[in-house]
């Protein structure tokens, strides 16, 4: 009899712990779903500088990604002439796409974003030069300048903070690469 107790008591523990075994693995399997889905997000983070800067001599600054955009977003900060502003927005967007250019998913996507936002720039002065000549000016294409020259300062500080401290500082969040607030904000402004 204490056999046949010992027999069924060692069958129900095992059936118990066989059943405890299955609730586990798929938990397990869960985790390391999740690693992979973050390894995944961490890949469109990793980022590489590609800048091919050979002939670029402006600015009286060393011929590198980091000096450049560290050169760029403290001056637009301090421009306050809308024309200057859109004159260098133009040359800012011409020599990221020529000389210093990133690898990695959404540091490039911000990086076409600040080229996108240049041209945009460019654009809404135009409109507003056209409007001044035709005697109409509307607040319309001022007000759509002034908010494009806003983003355009923000994403070059954020793109400093992340290229040369980084991701470090205070930030105004327009980036994906830092996962910023109001990126999607920037993109459906200029898109």
């Amino acid at each position: 009899m204490k056999r046949i107790n010992f027999v069924l008591a060692a069958f129900v523990i095992s059936g118990l712990l066989a059943g405890c075994t299955e609730e586990a693995v798929p938990q397990l399997k869960k985790e390391v779903k999740d690693e992979q889905v973050m390894e995944v997000m961490n890949d469109k983070k990793v980022w590489k500088d590609v800048s091919t800067p050979e002939g670029f001599n402006k600015y009286g600054i060393e011929p590198t990604l980091q000096a450049w955009i560290a050169y760029h977003a403290e001056e637009m900060a301090k421009t306050t002439d809308v024309h200057e502003y859109a004159t260098k927005a133009t040359a800012i967007s011409t020599e990221s796409s020529k000389y210093f250019r990133v690898q990695g998913e959404y540091l490039q996507k911000d990086f076409t974003t600040l080229q996108v936002l240049g041209t945009t720039i460019s654009h809404f002065m135009y409109v507003r030069l056209e409007e001044e000549k035709q005697g109409i000016g509307t607040a319309e294409a001022t007000e759509s300048l002034h908010k494009a020259i806003t983003y355009f300062t923000e994403l070059l500080h954020d793109l400093d903070i992340i290229i040369n401290h980084d991701g470090k500082g205070e930030l105004y969040g327009v980036t994906n690469q830092l996962d910023g607030q109001k990126a999607a904000e920037l993109e459906a402004f200029i898109y």
